[in-house]
């Protein structure tokens, strides 16, 4: 048996092992991924994907979070996860550029709609199902592995971490927990080439789609080898070339690297959470001293440069990570960093009178979590503000009471004040709850 082998029986193993206490970081992450769904269900995306499933079947299912449409359960899956990462809110795995939430919750949930699921046993497989996700990107995407950027993480890895969430909630043996891997692996797909469409936030939801499905084929007796995942002609070799199984298996069932997964601060590609923080530390300084400046001179790393250069977004997708825009929105309307984009997005006057004056500098000095603002005047003073640690990423992870606002931020405009305080009340306590399908409607 290779390496690559063991890996993956290590993973399949793992996904079943006795639960140890879940940490409150589950809940929260729950809680984050839930308004994220809520707030980005009336998104033209999320409309079109679950028009799209209604006319495949019917059924008397809940409907998706924030909707009416009766769809079958792995649609809702689909739809669910494509609206939790509509808004670009949802959450960051830095070292991998992953969203590790979105499939895995709404896979969970998927199950939920046809089977009693209470929350302890959702809130151990949600942790499994992350880790499995996160552990299989860092195999293809860190260390020495050579994966290529233009992979999208989430759409290779989201279905694993599905699969083994879901799985384990069935109570899958070994050789079917490996076949739903396997599955999983099979249609695991995504590239970044989506990103600036609709398409950048199907990606997530086919893979959540993926996982559900391989799971429940696999409980039939469905067959795959776990070499669909590990094998010679497998995702991670065929990826990688040379996946980091050291780096990816080191600790696993000890260790949980997912808990360096961030709920996002900003509704905006990673790439821009540094620069945001620099343009709310400029911006808060007194106006006297900074009113007026002739041009903004923004470095920032290659990668964030490279993904962030639009110069002009013509839509909202391109806005998610055109850094330029961003820089401009913030430093003319703070309160703007927190807010979603609108889904008719056009450029603002004044947003767009600053953007010529933002001069945007790849620096290689920079990490992806890093970034350096000089505000020029026109007496000449300079003023330099520097991010080191981006909210959002491992050094700097927003608290729970963060999230929470967050949560009530999204979600109250959609359902009222007392409905959105009742429901994050709900998930809080999701631990006790007996069937967690009463959280799918606040």
């Amino acid at each position: 048996m290779t390496k690559t082998d063991q890996f993956g029986k290590d993973l399949a193993r793992f996904a079943l092992a006795p639960a140890p206490d879940v940490p409150r970081f589950y809940t929260t992450a729950m809680l984050n991924w839930l308004g994220c769904a809520m707030a980005g269900a009336r998104q033209s995306a999320t409309a079109r994907v679950a028009a799209y499933c209604l006319t495949q079947a019917q059924s008397g299912l809940r409907p998706p979070i924030g909707r009416s449409e009766r769809l079958v359960a792995p649609a809702a899956v689909l739809v669910d996860c494509l609206s939790s990462a509509s808004l670009a809110y949802d959450d960051i795995h830095f070292e991998t550029t992953l969203h590790p939430a979105g499939p895995v919750a709404a896979a969970i949930f998927g199950l939920a709609r046809v089977e009693t699921i209470p929350g302890d046993l959702a809130l151990a497989a949600f942790r499994v199902g992350m880790e499995v996700e996160c552990r299989s990107a860092l195999a293809m995407f860190a260390g020495t592995a050579g994966g290529a950027r233009g992979w999208y993480a989430t759409g290779l890895t989201g279905g694993l971490g599905a699969a083994a969430a879901v799985g384990r909630l069935m109570r899958l043996d070994q050789p079917q927990m490996e076949a739903a891997l396997g599955l999983a692996a099979a249609r695991a797909g995504g590239t970044r080439g989506t990103h600036g469409s609709m398409a950048a936030h199907v990606v997530p939801g086919l893979a959540a789609e993926s996982g559900f499905v391989a799971a429940g084929l696999a409980r039939t007796g469905f067959s795959c080898g776990i070499g669909a995942l590990t094998g010679a002609n497998g995702l991670l070799r065929l990826v990688a070339g040379e996946p980091d199984l050291d780096l990816a298996g080191a600790g696993l069932g000890e260790s949980h690297v997912c808990e360096a997964t961030a709920c996002k601060p900003y509704p905006f590609g990673f790439i821009a959470h540094a620069t945001i923080r620099c343009c709310l530390d400029l911006a808060a300084l007194p106006r006297q001293n900074t009113a007026g400046p002739v041009r903004i001179e923004l470095s920032v790393s290659p990668t964030a440069a490279l993904l962030g250069g639009n110069p002009m977004p013509a839509t909202v997708f391109e806005a998610h990570v055109a850094l330029r825009y961003i820089a401009a929105r913030v430093l003319t309307d703070p309160r703007l960093a927190f807010e979603p984009l609108d889904e008719d997005f056009v450029v603002r006057a004044d947003i767009a009178a600053m953007m010529p004056r933002i001069e945007i500098t790849a620096d290689p000095r920079l990490a992806d979590a890093q970034a350096v603002c000089t505000a020029v005047l026109a007496n000449g003073r300079r003023i330099e503000i520097r991010c080191d640690e981006a909210p959002g990423s491992p050094g700097n992870p927003p608290g729970a009471d963060e999230t929470e606002a967050k949560f009530l931020r999204l979600v109250t405009p959609v359902i009222g004040t007392d409905r959105a305080d009742a429901w994050q009340a709900a998930v809080a306590g999701m631990a006790d709850c007996q069937d967690i399908s009463r959280l799918l409607a606040p």
